[in-house]
């Protein structure tokens, strides 16, 4: 007969894999490991079938796991773990579920998250708000963490064929669409590759956000771009309804970096023997016999 703890356990697995599969992933339970991978997750694409982005999760159940710590609750974890799921293949989330009350929480571990403590004890920080659901899903997706040094990490990631075209041309701008009387104000950017702002845009990037000043929304999605106001066009040109801000834009020290790094990536080691000097010559070797060898 199953103890408390199991059915506490069994409980939250139940609970955690509803949720998953309600967000349109495929939840499969792994058989019991002292090293704490409880389930895979698989996102599922639009068309339901599997779309191969698979993440890891460590699932922990009980109200005693809701640790508070200041404005967030706290995991303490032990060395093993951590070794292992900060060198897993997956990305591994830590799921915190409370049958008492029902919220479920959640957390990618990540490096730069982690604290340490005494005898290879450590902890992580797990913010209140972040709850396993459709307003999170999206970080869980794409397999990073929610706070800003993760996001940036991995928007420089998918920005990096972005800013290579960016760096291949001399002179950029960008013409960004502002409705003024919207929520949802910032509404993309097209990029011209040209002398002249005016010209055909080259791309169109779909980049959107609600966000009060033009810095703030560059800030966000073109971290790597230095930029100087080139034009504004008030919204009393356009029906009182769309300004439009032209940026001529380069790459900044952030994008420069970028591309000095994935030519590090790419970059081949030095031979693993070394080459042979011309001037070396064979040294002829006369026979020693062993009884005039001292050991």
């Amino acid at each position: 007969m199953a103890n408390s703890t199991d059915q506490i356990d069994r409980a939250g697995m139940h609970a955690v894999a509803q949720i998953f599969t309600r967000l349109k992933w495929i939840f499969r339970e792994q058989p019991t490991s002292d090293y704490g991978i409880d389930a895979q997750a698989e996102k599922l694409n639009p068309d339901g079938q599997a779309g191969g982005k698979l993440i890891a999760l460590q699932i922990k159940t009980g109200a005693s796991y809701f640790r508070k710590r200041g404005d967030e609750y706290v995991f303490y974890g032990e060395a093993r773990h951590r070794e292992y799921w900060t060198n897993h293949s997956l990305p591994v989330f830590l799921i915190l579920h409370n049958p008492d009350t029902g919220v479920t929480l959640w957390q990618r571990i990540e490096r730069h998250l982690i604290e340490d403590g005494k005898d290879g004890r450590w902890a992580i920080g797990i913010p209140t708000d972040q709850t396993l659901d459709e307003n999170h899903e999206r970080y869980i997706a794409a397999g990073v963490a929610s706070d800003l040094p993760s996001l940036r990490r991995a928007r420089l990631a998918l920005d990096l064929p972005l800013i290579m075209q960016f760096a291949g041309h001399s002179r950029c701008y960008l013409r960004i669409e502002d409705w003024v009387n919207k929520t949802l104000n910032f509404r993309g950017a097209e990029v011209v590759f040209s002398d002249d702002p005016d010209d055909e845009a080259d791309l169109s990037i779909d980049a959107w956000m609600p966000a009060y000043t033009i810095e703030y929304y560059m800030a966000v999605f073109f971290p790597w771009l230095d930029w100087s106001l080139h034009e504004y066009i008030g919204e009393e040109e356009g029906s009182n309804e769309v300004a439009v801000h032209i940026l001529e834009v380069e790459l900044s020290a952030v994008g420069k970096a970028t591309l000095l790094l994935e030519d590090f990536y790419r970059s081949e080691l030095p031979p693993f023997t070394p080459a042979l000097d011309e001037s070396f010559h064979e040294v002829e070797w006369e026979a020693v016999d062993a009884d005039d060898i001292d050991f």
